[in-house]
């Protein structure tokens, strides 16, 4: 192979250095690597012992009853109704401004009376009220449909 191409052997260029590292110092280099990195390994583990695992507590949640739902429902329909009122007095507010209110009254009033047919017989009182509200909100849904503010 000489023969070939008559390279004699590899002469290292003056002002470089070597590249070769013995293998002792290489052995040496990756054992201290080694063991540090093993002591910091012990080291992590005696800091965090773990003791028994512990219970995660549950999140508490706020359920409410159907009755509870009726109340609210109710409680913002006649917050409504009070708005709508006091819209229907103030001469500066058309009453194609009051319409987008009386629809919001009628899908309540709708969204109340499914809410109260779940209800039973021991909350008659609040079926009553919640009954006459929303029949309340309809009516007056019905005569602004039919023009009776004109």
């Amino acid at each position: 192979m000489t023969s070939i191409n008559n390279i004699q052997g590899i002469t290292p260029i003056p002002g470089t250095q070597s590249t070769q590292v013995s293998q002792s110092r290489k052995t040496q280099g990756f054992e201290s690597l080694l063991n540090s990195a093993l002591e910091k390994t012990q080291e992590l583990k005696e800091g965090t012992q773990t003791g028994e695992l512990c219970e995660i507590p549950a999140l508490e949640f706020d359920i409410q009853t159907v009755s509870d739902i009726v109340t609210d429902k109710t409680d913002k329909l006649l917050t409504s109704l009070e708005s709508y009122a006091s819209q229907l007095d103030d001469t500066s507010v058309f009453l194609k401004d009051i319409e987008p209110i009386l629809e919001g009254l009628n899908t309540d009033a709708a969204s109340l009376l499914e809410e109260t047919l779940s209800l039973g017989e021991d909350d008659q009182e609040l079926i009553d009220i919640a009954t006459s509200t929303a029949i309340t909100a309809k009516t007056e849904y019905l005569k602004f449909q039919r023009g009776d503010y004109l």
